[in-house]
């Protein structure tokens, strides 16, 4: 069985989030050609990428924050569009790459997977072929439509697999910044458990529209993963580690 790397594209990095429907091809580029390299130098690893909203999904998803249901085609039609940005690119650097929809394989309930239909996931990483998760929106049976953040999704997904005894040897977020950045502008090396809430105040919210969350809801993720003993990473550069969460 190989080993398992989930890899979030953040919305930030893929796109801009300040402005509408703008995605940053070259760095795009850049990261489908470090994806084909780490395959290239590892045979035995899988990969599941998941793709932020950015400044495709969350401009739409905040007319319709509180009217999911009417938004829902808007707001899927752009995540979609970013996401098959990501898939094209991929698949012209060389990897065989899919586009799949969260909705389609998983279910929730109170804002907790407790489906999911892996067989057709398996299938794609039998095949040697990247599924490519893009945030959506999801059935609720208690909340309704809901949104689905990639950030908790690619969580779930690697618990999930952890469970069916695949070894997950990590979770990689990559956004704009080398890491959790303090106050002082320094990169934050570890983040645990202990120390999480001594740093609670390094995160704000920045100027672009993200109804999601931001890093702070990323970091506390990503200990759900550290709970799991799955080692986490936020970083701008797949080849760095940057802030580890353990």
């Amino acid at each position: 069985m190989k080993k398992l790397i989930l890899i979030k594209f953040g919305g930030s990095l893929i796109s801009d989030k300040t402005k509408i429907n703008k995605a940053h091809f070259n760095v795009i580029k850049d990261l489908s050609r470090q994806i084909k390299e780490i395959l290239n130098n590892n045979k035995n690893l899988s990969l599941i990428i998941a793709t932020g909203a950015g400044g495709f999904g969350h401009p739409v998803a905040k007319i319709y924050e509180h009217n999911l249901k009417e938004g829902l085609p808007f707001i899927k039609k752009a995540v979609k569009k970013i996401n098959q940005i990501v898939v094209a690119s991929l698949i012209k650097e060389g990897t065989k790459s899919i586009s799949v929809e969260p909705s389609k394989v998983s279910e929730y309930k109170n804002g907790k997977m407790f489906s999911l239909s892996d067989s057709s996931i398996i299938s794609l990483l039998e095949r040697n072929i990247i599924p490519v998760f893009h945030a959506d929106l999801v059935k609720d049976q208690l909340k309704g439509i809901s949104i689905l953040s990639m950030d908790r999704f690619l969580v779930d997904l690697a618990i999930f697999f952890k469970n069916k005894n695949y070894e997950v040897e990590k979770v990689i977020f990559a956004g704009t910044t080398a890491g959790v950045v303090s106050q002082v502008g320094t990169t934050i090396k570890k983040i645990t458990k202990n120390n999480f809430s001594k740093i609670r105040e390094v995160f704000y919210k920045g100027k672009e529209i993200d109804i999601t969350g931001g890093m702070k809801y990323k970091v506390e993720q990503c200990l759900r993963l550290a709970e799991e003993e799955i080692d986490s990473y936020i970083t701008n550069d797949l080849s760095k580690k940057g802030t580890q969460i353990k």
